[in-house]
């Protein structure tokens, strides 16, 4: 097996990416009114039209190790990772719950703490939540925001190119598989940086984005080009990368501020300014296609990640 495809087979086998695929199990037990959404289940938030524009929700949960080794991080990351899925939609956040379990009070002191600061960091005020005392460790968060223009995964069309655009000023958190680009930064410039993916729908210049989470940036990328239904090339070399951090281990991590786009060849240029002014490295790293498979490419050879013919990764399929 050569060097690519190592990394790739590495990567689809990962358990960032293959739990992604487990949200089938439970989808087939739910049907969407199409009268109320815009999109199947599958995008970073749900869309629902509103009389001012539409209004996003979603919600995330920390996996239960992390909460229990680093209370206090999981509770901000349970917040950050909210706030990427409203701006990665093109929209501004409002406002968030939390449902918070805890073995005893100091863990659950922490674990309000982080999100807490998460909140102050990111200008999102929560608004209630739940708690159950004497129970094993846990945190989820659901946050509801406001756009004007959206980006919908669904409305990438083959031929466009696909960014990557990542916060490299960070270093990695402990030992975990995530980039740390935000604990450091005053809520100004992060708001900043995040302000970047709505003015980037309201000028028309992208259509469609996600955030990098627990799936890692080929992750990402593969979901966003199944909602669009589309296979993706993607050029490994161009990938946005901190020098300190290999490869393999980069393209499994969260890294904090991440997120990928599809817009038309006309706009990639301007797009890439626009990050750059802010700090943030950006670069085209592929294409979507007309075909059912994503591949990643060195410019000698290529390999399938992964096959919309043969399986799904986060896109509803049922009745």
């Amino acid at each position: 097996m050569n060097e690519l495809s190592r990394l790739v087979s590495h990567l689809a086998e990962s358990s960032g990416f293959r739990r992604k695929k487990d949200i089938q199990i439970p989808l087939q037990k739910f049907q969407w009114d199409p009268n109320a959404m815009l999109d199947p289940i599958g995008d970073d938030a749900a869309v629902l039209p509103s009389a001012e524009g539409y209004l996003l929700m979603s919600c995330d949960g920390i996996i239960p190790g992390l909460v229990r080794e680093d209370p206090l991080w999981a509770g901000y990351c349970a917040v950050l990772v909210s706030v990427s899925d409203i701006y990665a939609m093109g929209g501004r956040p409002v406002a968030m719950v939390n449902m918070l379990s805890a073995s005893d009070e100091a863990t659950a002191s922490l674990i309000a703490e982080g999100m807490a600061e998460g909140c102050r960091k990111l200008g999102v005020p929560m608004v209630g939540g739940h708690y159950l005392p004497e129970e094993t460790e846990g945190v989820a968060t659901a946050i509801i925001g406001r756009a004007t223009h959206l980006l919908r995964a669904s409305s990438g069309r083959a031929g466009q190119a696909l960014i990557a655009a990542v916060d490299l000023d960070g270093t990695p958190y402990k030992h975990y598989l995530q980039w740390d680009c935000t604990s450091a930064k005053e809520p100004w410039a992060l708001l900043k940086k995040l302000e970047l993916l709505p003015a980037i729908a309201e000028k028309g210049l992208a259509v469609a984005a996600r955030d990098i989470s627990n799936a890692g940036l080929l992750g990402a990328l593969a979901m966003l080009a199944e909602n669009a239904g589309c296979g993706a090339y993607v050029h490994i070399d161009r990938v946005p990368k901190p020098e300190a951090v290999e490869l393999e281990r980069w393209l499994q991590m969260f890294p904090g501020y991440g997120f990928i786009l599809a817009a038309d060849a006309e706009h990639t240029e301007e797009i890439l300014s626009i990050f750059a002014k802010e700090g943030i490295t950006a670069a085209v790293v592929g294409e979507l296609t007309s075909d059912t498979r994503v591949l990643v490419g060195n410019g000698a050879e290529e390999v399938v990640l992964i096959d919309w013919a043969n399986e799904s990764l986060v896109v509803a399929r049922h009745g």
